[in-house]
């Protein structure tokens, strides 16, 4: 298999070869005829029909196929069963090829019939320029012409040379060119000459011209040798040459990529090799060229010189620098930071080296700050006094400086120019028109146009003011540019015309970002921010906000440009929404923006939630404040006071904190006294009754007491018979007891005085007391006595408790519920005093401290003149 392979490499490279060696199809074996119609060689642009039949033996042609150029043809057109037409229309191709192959029954493969080689072309155009020379020292004569356009077929030229019946005829070696030995003609003999030029395609001829073989003989080509400027000036040139022989020059000379021009014949010179030049530019190359003529006689010039290269020299710059300049801040001594700015000079006004620029200001007509920038330096930043309004640029180059042009820094309120055009140019640039402002502070100088991009980068140019237009160049597409346009005046500047354009708009590169800001029952209040200057990429015209629904639906709708914030109607509840927006512009829709999820609440208004979430927070709020804040529920006790009955805040001693309780609840309690005497328990609850005594009720007395006890007491003070207003009735209820705050030496008296009551030899008073302190007595009634005694009723029988040993300083005694005293401060439980009682303490002339409940009895000592 591998050597069948290099075979067939073999056999496919010698047909190549074979085929290319024989300059296309026409070296191949034809099996079949391969007609072309109307010829092989045709007009350009003409039609031609392309016949192939097959005459291979032993073939029935299945399927024919034609190839252009190695490319199937289609559209064949069957003329039987053995052959094919092809049309080929409007041919443009100057050679082709083609090649027509056949696939027969029964057999593997195409087989070639015939291939043919095709060509399109121009008949020849008619010779111009014919002309004929010799050198003085050449023996040949050369003839060139120009012969017009290329025909792409096989064109044959011939100069014939007529003469007295004699012609002559050579052709050429070179494509336009033939030389010929000065042997064929006769010196003297005048000749015709022309050009013949003929294809297969048609012929033409050229202009005759006669000459003599003396009459074409010219000079040698001279050559410049030197060329030197007067006083290294641009303004006088003196060229040299070889000059031989009797002849004149004739000059001309160029600057780059223009048009020669020829020196006059006033200024050449036929007497000496050097001549003047004069007019020339100042630092501009030059290009010269000299040939050789003899005088008066016809066609007896040489040919021109080799280019000679020189360039002129230097002189001043000639014109001013444009400048411009960026205003910087103001500092507090009034000194101002500015950017000067200035364009380089073009080659013809700069007329040298460029070696710097100077920049300078002046105040009262001096120099006071002058710096110099580098050649390609193009802005300087300068710190101006407070008073100096304006800013001095001038070019140096070898020869000297140009005018220094100025730049205000004053600026003017004057009016602006009048944008009245603004587009695009060719993509990449933009065309700016104006008109004056409409009232002008005088002369306009020129315009200065101001443009930059969002990044930052800034541009200008100086325009004349007799124009009012300009083109601005923006090359980066789908970036938008800000142009500031300024009218210039002799005495300031105006305020400056601004719109914005790009040179060609692109489609943006991304969406508005929405968010939603409000929703309600079926609408939603959605917002979008614009989108960022450099990605917009033309001026924004209209939005498209997409709502998506579920996966497929999809509504789309077109808001204005002018708006940010949009309604979505017609929502439903708890349906899940896609909402994304794009941006249009004049080159069409660009990128979606950021996708938001949006779902409604299930029927229910967000406000009247809020509301009533609102509400409970605050009842609950509240009440715990209330709670919990001691000042805040003191402030509502004070304020309920006034207005609530008195009872509703009288407060009761709790008989479950009691420690007399406490005690009755244990298991193990026994009988004993002292366990009563309890310095660290309460005595025994015990019933009280309170009870008035009337004068007749104090005989009965003695009874108890004896006589002797009584007749030592002194008279009542505030008892008696009960006044009206003194009856139970007029009772004022319960009464707090209020203690007398004394100092620490009373609890030893207080404590004697216990004692001594403890041991009196009186059974009736030691057996009362006894029976007060521990409670096995029921009280029924109490009042008090003249003297400052009290009377206790026990069981129905009235008991006085002598408290003579108490007189003397007051004193305030509790027992407390450990059968202790306490003094200054005590806290205790209350009791209830009768009324009789707190009518006479209520007429003391020192106050009697009331003390809340106590569980033990408490005994105020009261002298004389108390009550």
């Amino acid at each position: 298999m591998e050597t069948f392979s290099r075979r067939l490499a073999v056999v496919i490279v010698v047909t190549v070869l074979l085929y290319w060696k024989s300059g296309g199809c026409s070296g191949l074996v034809c099996r079949g005829i391969l007609w072309v119609e109307p010829t092989p060689v045709f007009s350009m642009g003409s039609s031609v029909s392309v016949i192939c039949t097959s005459s291979i033996e032993n073939c029935h042609p299945e399927k024919f196929s034609v190839y252009l150029n190695n490319n199937p043809q289609p559209s064949l057109h069957h003329l039987n069963h053995s052959a094919v037409e092809l049309q080929l229309h409007h041919v443009t191709i100057p050679h082709s090829s083609i090649r027509c192959h056949v696939k027969c029954k029964g057999q593997r493969g195409q087989q070639m019939v015939c291939g043919k080689d095709i060509k399109g072309g121009y008949p020849p155009d008619k010779p111009t320029n014919l002309t004929c020379v010799s050198k003085w020292k050449s023996n040949k004569i050369n003839c060139t012409w120009k012969k017009g356009i290329d025909t792409y077929i096989n064109t044959s030229y011939i100069v014939e040379f007529q003469s007295s019946g004699r012609i002559q005829m050579f052709s050429p070696q070179m494509e336009g060119y033939v030389p010929i030995p000065l042997s064929h003609f006769e010196m003297d003999a005048e000749y015709n000459v022309s050009v013949h030029a003929k294809n297969h395609l048609g012929q033409s001829q050229s202009a005759i011209i006669q000459l003599t073989i003396n009459d074409v003989v010219i000079p040698d080509t001279p050559t410049i040798t030197n060329i030197t400027f007067v006083n290294s000036s641009h303004k006088k040139a003196v060229l040299q040459w070889n000059k031989s022989e009797q002849l004149c020059a004739e000059v001309r000379y160029r600057a780059t990529v223009t048009d020669w021009n020829m020196v006059e014949e006033k200024e050449t010179s036929c007497e000496n090799s050097r001549f003047e030049l004069r007019g020339l530019k100042p630092f501009t190359q030059y290009e010269f060229q000299i040939r050789g003529c003899k005088p008066n006689k016809k066609l007896r010039c040489s040919d021109w010189s080799p280019s000679f290269l020189e360039r002129t020299p230097e002189a001043e710059p000639c014109r001013r620098v444009d400048v411009w300049r960026i205003m910087g801040p103001t500092h507090g001594n009034g000194s101002q930071t500015v950017t000067i700015l200035w364009k380089p000079l073009a080659p013809k006004y700069s007329r040298g080296i460029i070696l710097g620029y100077k920049v300078f200001y002046r105040e009262y007509g001096k120099q006071l700050h002058s710096h110099v920038c580098q050649p390609k330096d193009t802005q300087y930043q300068i710190t101006l006094p407070k008073h100096t309004k304006t800013l001095y640029i001038t070019a140096l180059n070898s020869k000297g400086s140009s005018e220094a042009a100025q730049v205000s820094i004053d600026q003017k309120e004057f009016p602006p120019p009048i944008i009245t055009k603004l587009t695009s140019a060719d993509s990449s640039g933009i065309l700016l028109a104006w008109k004056p402002p409409s009232q002008t502070k005088g002369s306009i100088l020129w315009y200065i146009a101001e443009w930059h991009r969002h990044d930052g980068n800034m541009w200008w140019k100086k325009v004349t003011c007799l124009q009012n237009s300009t083109y601005i160049e923006a090359k980066v597409s789908g970036s938008r540019y800000h142009i500031s346009l300024y009218a210039i005046y002799s005495n300031g500047e105006s305020k400056p015309a601004t719109a914005e354009a790009y040179s060609k708009e692109l489609e943006p590169i991304a969406g508005p970002k929405v968010s939603v800001v409000e929703t309600q029952k079926k609408r939603a209040l959605i917002k979008w921010e614009d989108i960022p200057v450099h990605l917009q990429r033309g001026f924004i015209k209209t939005y498209t906000i997409y709502l998506k629904k579920g996966i497929d639906e999809k509504q789309v709708r077109n808001v204005s440009v002018a708006l940010r914030q949009y309604w979505l109607e017609s929502l439903e509840p708890v349906v899940l929404y896609t909402v994304y927006m794009t941006a249009w512009n004049s080159a069409g829709k660009g990128a979606k923006g950021e996708e938001i999820i949006l779902k409604l609440a299930d029927g229910y208004d967000v406000t009247i939630l809020v509301v009533i979430v609102v509400a409970v927070t605050f009842s609950i709020a509240i009440p715990l404040i209330v709670m919990f804040c001691n000042s805040i529920r003191h402030r509502i006790k004070r304020i309920c006071i006034l207005w609530v009955p008195k009872w509703v805040f009288e407060e009761f001693p709790r008989v479950e904190n009691s420690s007399v309780v406490k005690l009755l609840q244990e298991k193990y309690r026994t009988d004993s006294d002292s366990s009563w005497l309890s310095l660290h328990s309460d005595p025994p609850i015990t019933e009280v009754e309170e009870t008035i005594f009337f004068s007749e009720e104090v005989a009965s007395l003695p009874s108890l007491l004896g006589e002797d006890t009584l007749a030592e007491r002194t008279e009542w003070q505030c008892a008696g018979k009960p006044e009206a207003d003194d009856t139970p009735s007029a009772h004022r209820g319960y009464q707090p007891q209020v203690s007398n705050q004394e100092e620490d030496h009373l609890l030893d008296s207080v404590e004697t005085s216990q004692v001594e009551l403890l041991d009196s030899s009186s059974p009736a008073e030691c057996g009362i007391f006894t029976m007060l302190l521990n409670g096995t007595f029921d009280i029924s009634s109490r009042s008090l006595l003249p003297g400052g005694d009290i009377n206790v009723t026990f069981g129905g029988n009235a008991q006085i408790i002598d408290l003579t040993s108490f007189r003397g300083k007051r004193e305030r005694v509790e027992f407390n519920e450990m059968h202790d005293f306490s003094i200054e401060g005590s806290d205790q439980g209350q009791t209830l005093l009768p009324d009789a009682l707190m009518d006479c303490l209520r007429h003391s002339e020192e106050p009697v401290a009331v003390n809340s409940y106590f569980p033990q009895l408490v005994v105020h000592p009261v002298t004389e003149g108390d009550c």
